[in-house]
């Protein structure tokens, strides 16, 4: 897969964009530490001016997410903009201070969606985001949003409060009209990192996956989507991914080759949740806008080479042995990173786990 994405180009199809790295809340799993907006982040006229670069260079989608987006003054006007020119737009939320001005907002601008962060049942959610009412408030912006004729989806983290609620979500997010559900594992990463107690064990996807192969092979309400760091291969690999097309199986983490992450203040990084400065991190870090352009960061020869220029030979560990290795490349990169300290040794990965335990025969 990667010789022929590399044959055809990379083209950044889809971004997240960090709008503001301001948050009205302090979520223990939050893998950015948002809270307070950066300094010097970007400028309206630096905002619309990326905005139009990354569709001159084939932008297709594009998430805007935060800290907190909708505390950013210009959310919608820049989905608006970048709707006009064809871009799908949807927004990820928590929340908090939704409500139906804001989701006529969104619908208004052309929103494709928007999504909320819904983590497990009222106790499970509200401890997550160290907030006491915060689920009640998401019952309300999903209320606000359907008013509005808004499309509106979820996504969870999955963590140790939350596993055994997982079952009972679709039926009950489904009597609340959510269209889709996202479902992605939370990583030792930034707040998380602080909070380790409350990540999952590698052998905790012997349970998580099957069961998530099985609530999305019952079909119906919401369309369940799996995150990028779950899986893979094995016996659900086509359950989990699988979308009617001829290619039902995961093809590698595509940072830096299709996505392209944005930071408030301008950092470009193949994927949002790879961590950079506020993790003290810089090695992910591609270059920023403002001292740069976009299209020179993108096209660097030399830039995105943990992907661009991927061999086999840079795996450790299980990784490098596994057959699936070529196009697997060692999974989620955030994830095999913010657990064991290696880009391409990923301790969390269902094939690795049911053969090191003798579930599956390699």
């Amino acid at each position: 897969m990667l010789k022929l994405l590399q044959k055809l180009g990379y083209f950044p199809k889809t971004a997240v964009w960090e709008l503001t790295l301001a948050c009205n809340l302090n979520c223990r799993h939050c893998g950015s530490r948002a809270g307070t907006a950066r300094k010097s982040e970007l400028s309206d006229e630096a905002l619309f001016a990326l905005a139009d670069e990354l569709v001159d260079l084939g932008l297709e989608r594009v998430t805007l997410s935060g800290g907190e987006p909708t505390l950013h003054p210009r959310w919608a006007d820049l989905g608006a903009h970048l709707t006009g020119q064809g871009v799908s737009v949807n927004m990820i939320s928590n929340g908090l201070t939704w409500d139906r001005e804001k989701a006529k907002k969104a619908r208004d601008a052309g929103f494709g969606s928007v999504a909320f962060s819904v983590d497990g049942f009222e106790e499970a959610h509200d401890f997550i985001r160290s907030v006491r009412g915060g689920y009640r408030k998401i019952l309300d912006a999903l209320e606000a949003s359907r008013a509005e004729d808004l499309p509106i989806a979820v996504v969870t983290t999955i963590y140790r409060n939350n596993i055994s609620e997982l079952r009972a979500m679709k039926p009950f997010l489904a009597s609340l009209g959510v269209a889709s559900w996202q479902l992605q594992i939370g990583n030792p990463a930034g707040n998380m990192k602080d909070n380790r107690e409350l990540v999952l064990a590698p052998e905790d996807l012997l349970e998580i996956v099957p069961l998530l192969a099985e609530l999305r092979s019952e079909g119906g309400d919401p369309v369940i989507y799996i995150g990028d760091n779950i899986g893979y291969f094995g016996p659900y690999e086509e359950a989990l991914r699988g979308a009617g097309r001829e290619i039902d199986f995961w093809l590698g983490c595509r940072a830096g080759l299709q996505v392209i992450g944005i930071e408030s203040h301008g950092a470009i990084k193949g994927c949002l949740s790879l961590p950079s400065v506020l993790n003290h991190e810089d090695r992910f870090v591609e270059g920023t806008v403002v001292e740069q352009s976009l299209t020179d960061i993108w096209c660097n020869p030399d830039g995105f080479a943990y992907n661009r220029a991927f061999s086999t030979d840079r795996l450790g560990g299980f990784c490098r042995t596994c057959s699936y290795n070529e196009i697997c490349r060692g999974g989620c990169l955030w994830t095999a990173f913010s657990h064991s300290g290696d880009r391409f040794d990923n301790p969390f990965c269902y094939y690795r786990v049911a053969v090191e335990k003798g579930i599956i025969t390699p």
